[in-house]
């Protein structure tokens, strides 16, 4: 390219315009980079997993603004660059979404509802005095989920006992199951006969 023909093309518009698409392409490629490296830094402007969340707006405005810069190069009209970037912006924008949503989906989760809780086995491991707290462990999801629990009435280290009610997030309240104290169950130290 001459001297006079970027000339001519800076007094056309063109090499303004194609300027902008640039810059709106390298904002768009720093927020998408920024929203993967620093995960939820932008929280407060994202809108969930849908269309409008901050990866799909970010990869739609990265690949907008290349394309209709690479469109002006080409030697594009600004309307026709904006046009093609849209087109390239919304596909890229799409496939964004379609990829977040795809790796969301195949995140596994170990927490357990107060739904899977409530009438579950487990096993006393620190001795529940009558309306006071012990402590129970249960296997969920193949990992152990220690909880502080309640009864009415004591229970030893080793009983079995069913979950009948959550209080809170880590705590629930027990009832003994028939037949539930263990072989090896022994009685809670602190507890008075």
């Amino acid at each position: 390219m001459d001297i006079g023909s970027w000339l001519e093309r800076l007094l056309d518009g063109s090499l303004f315009s194609g300027g902008i698409f640039l810059v709106i392409g390298i904002v768009g490629a720093l927020l998408l980079l920024l929203s993967f490296v620093l995960d939820g830094i932008f929280d407060v402007f994202d809108f969930g997993d849908g269309p409008l969340s901050l990866t799909t707006i970010a990869a739609f405005t990265a690949i907008f603004g290349f394309a209709a810069f690479a469109a002006v190069g080409a030697g594009a009209s600004t309307g026709t660059a904006a046009v093609i970037g849209a087109g390239a912006g919304l596909a890229g924008g799409a496939a964004a979404w379609w990829l977040s949503r795809l790796i969301r989906s195949a995140e596994s989760t170990t927490a357990v509802t107060s739904d899977q809780l409530v009438g579950a086995e487990a096993n006393v491991v620190l001795g529940i005095p009558a309306g006071g707290l012990g402590e129970v462990a249960l296997t969920r999801h193949g990992e152990r989920v220690s909880l502080a629990a309640t009864a009415d009435t004591a229970l030893p280290r080793g009983a079995r006992v069913r979950i009948t009610q959550t209080l809170t997030a880590t705590s629930v309240q027990v009832a003994p199951l028939e037949n539930s104290t263990h072989p090896h169950a022994q009685p809670d130290p602190t507890e008075t006969t």
